[in-house]
């Protein structure tokens, strides 16, 4: 069987089965090829030769645009990748270990939308609709890998009249109806000098993909100071730890409590009837009773 044959059905079963991510590494020099749904692991059906997976893992890289001969440094990438039915945006991660041997992780970026998958409490995606129009400043998204943070901020973003700027690494959802730029460490096109680049623009939104260090804490905090709306993504595992991390990375929060308008922190869960839905917290800033703390649902999908 082709190399293209195999990557074709391994997507196209990913997307049918609403898998999360798919993983091709080796263990006890023999290949390993499965899935990951919520907890689950879940095995590739047919057995691959460590030939075929370092092929799958090249071809991979090479449509996402990758180095393909770099087998040790950790690589990013992104693709839409074609299938006769449709066309998954995917996202593409490599590393190699001490011995020189690859591993790729595949996350798929399933296109569903916040209408259609359903919310606990669809009140709360009312109030953040409306207390995000309220006012311009800094509004912190995070929850865990997969829970559909960017895709509730595109969501949001797409509510607001005007110019919406995208600054990913890579971009994970295409939206023509925003200016979408994608950082480049090879031109040293970082999330600092983007944002910079951005603001020029006067952008109604500005849309941060991830802050992951001191640098992006910063440039978001200026870039809200200066009076844009600027959504961004940060890791933290509830609303009031999401704001501690953004001190912890830019040292001090006098600057932060000048520009920080709300926090949401989301989750997808399964209700008993094996639907997803989304589940929110949240606390915005500048109106009193404006928040709402993680209250964990029953398996009936009630709270």
């Amino acid at each position: 069987m082709q190399i293209e044959t195999i990557s074709d059905d391994l997507i196209a079963y990913g997307i049918e089965e609403r898998m999360q991510d798919l993983y091709i590494y080796f263990l006890n020099e023999k290949a390993s090829v499965y899935y990951r749904r919520d907890q689950q692991m879940i095995p590739f059906e047919d057995e691959v030769s460590v030939e075929v997976a370092q092929q799958l893992i090249a071809r991979f890289k090479y449509l996402g645009e990758m180095d393909v001969g770099e087998k040790r440094k950790a690589q990013l990438g992104a693709i839409t990748y074609p299938l006769p039915t449709c066309q998954p945006r995917l996202r593409l991660s490599t590393v190699g270990d001490y011995r020189g041997k690859e591993s790729l992780v595949i996350r798929f970026l399933h296109d569903f939308n916040l209408q259609n998958l359903g919310y606990f409490c669809p009140e709360d995606v009312t109030l953040i609709e409306k207390n995000i129009h309220e006012k311009n400043g800094l509004y912190l998204f995070s929850g865990p890998t997969g829970s559909g943070k960017t895709t509730f901020m595109y969501h949001l973003a797409q509510q607001i009249d005007g110019q919406v700027i995208t600054i990913e690494d890579p971009v994970e959802i295409e939206q023509p109806d925003f200016l979408q730029l994608q950082t480049n460490d090879k031109i040293e096109q970082n999330y600092d000098q983007l944002i910079k680049l951005a603001l020029r623009h006067r952008p109604d939104v500005l849309i941060i993909g991830e802050i992951r260090d001191a640098l992006t804490a910063k440039a978001a905090i200026r870039a809200a100071l200066t009076g844009h709306k600027v959504f961004a993504t940060i890791h933290a595992k509830g609303v009031n730890e999401t704001r501690s991390r953004l001190v912890d990375l830019v040292g001090e929060s006098s600057e932060l409590d000048n520009c920080l308008m709300g926090v949401i922190y989301q989750q997808l869960l399964l209700t008993k009837q094996s639907e997803m839905k989304a589940l929110f917290a949240y606390d915005f800033f500048f109106e009193q009773g404006s928040s709402k703390s993680w209250i964990w649902p029953n398996v009936d999908g009630e709270l």
